[in-house]
């Protein structure tokens, strides 16, 4: 009697953990939840903004240049009247009394011109001289003359230098034969000087 309530139960409980096993809610299952991870947001230099590109002017747009108006050479030069000239060089006209010159930088007035040579005058004496030897330059002539100029100055006070010693030596050399004159005349000879005797104390 024991044996087969002992085994009943044992039975009971069996059934009853099948039963509850069979008609328990199955329990949900939660899906892992995976760590959560710590982003890190890498900051990405920001690209410099592109400098944009100027537009290229065209043809239409570009600015128009004017070109300078180039300086006439007369100008530039300083040329002289038509028919006026200037003497480079040193010319002569001989004449019935003697010879008239001309210095450079002369201004004259072209008479003729042919290719043995240019007829000029200046004002007072016609005379030719080489086409070569003629400039119409204002700042040439000026030039020439003022170096001819120049040269004239040198030349005078070198030469007045020259007759100042001229004049002196022959002074000189007058003197000293007046005295030699006067010194026969006389008959006396320039005494000697000779030293005075000391004192005895």
């Amino acid at each position: 009697m024991d044996k087969k309530a002992l085994l009943g139960i044992i039975i009971a409980l069996i059934l009853g953990y099948v039963a509850w096993r069979w008609f328990a809610p199955a329990p949900t299952q939660r899906a892992p939840v995976a760590p959560a991870q710590t982003q890190r947001t890498t900051t990405k230099p920001k690209p410099a903004p592109a400098r944009p590109t100027p537009a290229k002017r065209t043809a239409a747009q570009r600015p128009e240049v004017k070109p300078t108006p180039a300086r006439s050479v007369a100008h530039e030069q300083h040329l002289a009247p038509e028919g006026t000239f200037f003497l480079l060089q040193r010319a002569s006209l001989p004449i019935d009394s003697g010879v008239v010159g001309f210095a450079p930088g002369t201004k004259v007035t072209l008479v003729e011109q042919a290719d043995s040579g240019s007829t000029v005058t200046d004002g007072e004496y016609q005379f030719k001289v080489p086409s070569s030897q003629l400039t119409n330059d204002l700042d040439l002539a000026a030039s020439v003359a003022k170096a001819d100029y120049t040269a004239q100055t040198q030349i005078a006070e070198l030469a007045a230098k020259w007759a100042q010693e001229y004049n002196q030596r022959q002074r000189d050399a007058f003197t000293a034969s007046e005295k030699e004159k006067a010194q026969k005349k006389t008959g006396q000879k320039t005494p000697r000087r000779t030293a005075s005797p000391t004192p005895k104390r």
